[in-house]
């Protein structure tokens, strides 16, 4: 009988030691779980302005007018986008959609922007074309680098371009080309081939 009470004895005594350690086990883990959170709640995200917030492959972008009719047409292989507003580019395409504007289409290799998509700094093998138009005809531009002024439809440069007109073609380096009037303005070291037609030695007529 003895030998029974000393058995229950010793088996309360490890359940007791048992339940113990369980308890403490757990008063240490609440005590790291309130500690992580009192740190981490201490803590901010502090975005990289070298990492982008995120990544977008062969996406497009299409801005609207304050009529809500859409004026421009923004596709990429692959956007990035920064917490400072840069977007990167990756074979940019911008396609003006305006209804009552001519149509142009501006394509490069590489391209960004630094006001959240007001302009567009195109870079690499740049090609901004013009579909032809009543009297005018089709015009094609060349060159290495381009800014895109979305809101007034102009596209500028400071490097060599060139301009293809129908059978008119003209070199020049800077060009300011509005798009609205229809009109192109060549900087420095301006050669033109014109084609003489019906009169008119006119590059881009209106």
């Amino acid at each position: 009988m003895l030998d029974i009470i000393t058995d229950r004895e010793k088996m309360r005594e490890r359940l007791t030691a048992i339940i113990a350690i369980i308890l403490l086990l757990i008063l240490v883990a609440a005590s790291y779980w309130y500690a992580m959170q009192a740190s981490f709640s201490n803590l901010r995200y502090i975005p990289s302005e070298n990492s982008p917030d995120f990544i977008a492959s062969e996406a497009t972008i299409i801005s609207f007018d304050e009529q809500g009719v859409a004026k421009t047409r923004l596709k990429a292989q692959e956007f990035a986008h920064y917490s400072n507003d840069t977007i990167t580019m990756v074979k940019p395409q911008a396609t003006t959609i305006s209804p009552n504007e001519p149509i142009t289409h501006a394509e490069a290799l590489k391209g960004q922007s630094v006001d959240a998509g007001e302009t567009f700094q195109f870079e690499g093998d740049v090609v901004a074309s013009r579909a032809a138009s009543g009297n005018t005809a089709a015009t094609r531009l060349e060159t290495q680098t381009m800014t895109v002024y979305t809101d007034t439809n102009r596209f500028e440069t400071d490097d060599e371009v060139d301009i293809f007109s129908g059978d008119d073609h003209a070199h020049g380096t800077g060009m300011v080309f509005d798009n609205l009037s229809r009109t192109v303005e060549l900087k420095n070291q301006v050669t033109t081939i014109i084609e003489p037609r019906n009169g008119s030695k006119n590059l881009l007529p209106k």
